[in-house]
């Protein structure tokens, strides 16, 4: 699966297993009951114990080879500057959330296809060393269980590379597609044809496999999914593409002192009608707390209980003159964090998400949808 650009919290029902690079790793839910389905029907197919325990490598072995291929695209993205938040392996492959999506189509070029080339670069390495070996490089032609796990590991990487290499948005060739198309036009209007590409495609993949294999049927439905929301993305960040925070921003901001109490916070948001209080210690910004965090200091402490010491997000300072595509970015990198309009060390107002969602409401891309 292909580096996603997208936006908000982190998956539920997932854990960090490690970090490669500096690089989160972390494993949904759904991927650990799978490997229990498969190693249960393998075992009450009574093919035995070892060839189990075969199965089972392979499939192990398949998302360490999606793990290389997902940190391919975090590194390759890394050289240009773009972060990857984590990377999440899922039953049906990997995500890389890169922060944003790299500014310039030769950069997503450069990132999209790094990951196939990983594969195909894998298989040969494999495929060297069987041969070298005097093994068989076809599965059929195996004599033993790892002469099977090595040949059958070498055409999954060509599979694998080959398959992300379609077409179909936001798979890796939907990249490809945008951004070779993003050289000769719009990166909005290469979206809306990457997307209807990768949505003829997704309706392709479930028809077939309807007939033949339901997995098809669910990688049709992410593949359609994943095209709609990356979509939607692009026409939200181009809504507000070159918009100063002036133009949203609240044009107060009611601030309260790290030493003063719950209590104080509270009736300072009851006279203001403000839900959201930008923190100063010493005169200096130091973050923010919301309806929700003061509800929960009272509840646990009491109305006495100094700001400092109770809940509080993180701040993102901009200035007026701060575009809101670029907020959008910031935020998308610490979800739990509020944008507070600076001026100097001065609060002077606040952008939420629901004021950006508000603006796009307002004021929408043009639609340029291909038909589909």
């Amino acid at each position: 699966m292909p580096p996603s650009s997208a936006h908000g919290v982190r998956t539920p029902w997932s854990w960090r297993i490690g970090s490669i690079a500096g690089i989160p790793i972390r494993v949904h839910v759904t991927l650990l009951l799978l490997l229990g389905w498969f190693a249960a029907s393998f075992w009450m197919s009574g093919i035995g114990p070892r060839a189990t325990a075969a199965g089972l490598i392979i499939l192990v072995a398949v998302f360490v080879i999606i793990v290389a291929h997902e940190l391919s695209h975090a590194l390759m993205a890394r050289r240009f500057g773009v972060a990857t938040r984590d990377i999440l392996l899922l039953p049906i492959g990997g995500i890389a959330s890169l922060e944003r999506i790299p500014e310039r189509p030769g950069q997503e070029l450069a990132i999209a296809l790094v990951g196939p080339v990983v594969n195909l670069v894998l298989a040969a390495i494999l495929y060297a060393i069987v041969a070298g070996a005097g093994l068989p490089t076809d599965p059929a032609n195996a004599r033993g269980v790892g002469e099977a796990v090595l040949s059958q590991l070498i055409w999954i990487n060509v599979v694998l590379a080959v398959f992300n290499l379609l077409p179909a948005f936001p798979m890796d060739g939907g990249r490809v597609l945008r951004s070779v198309l993003a050289m000769w036009t719009s990166r909005e209007r290469a979206t809306e044809i990457a997307t209807a590409a990768g949505k003829i495609i997704a309706v392709g993949l479930g028809a077939i496999g309807v007939f033949t294999n339901l997995w098809l049927v669910v990688i049709a439905f992410v593949v359609w999914m994943g095209a709609s929301r990356e979509r939607d993305m692009v026409r939200i960040r181009s809504s507000l593409a070159g918009v100063p925070a002036s133009e949203v921003m609240s044009r107060r901001a009611v601030v309260v002192d790290a030493s003063e109490t719950a209590g104080v916070a509270a009736s300072r948001m009851v006279d203001s009608g403000i839900g959201v209080l930008p923190v100063v210690e010493h005169g200096r910004l130091v973050g923010a707390v919301t309806r929700e965090d003061i509800a929960a200091a009272l509840r646990t402490a009491g109305p006495e209980l100094e700001v400092g010491e109770a809940p509080r997000h993180e701040v993102v300072r901009v200035a007026p003159g701060t575009t809101l595509d670029r907020i959008l970015d910031e935020l998308s990198t610490s979800p739990e964090a509020i944008a507070v309009v600076v001026d100097g060390e001065q609060a002077v107002g606040l952008v939420t998400p629901e004021q950006l969602m508000a603006y796009v409401a307002l004021h929408p891309a043009p639609d340029r949808t291909a038909t589909v």
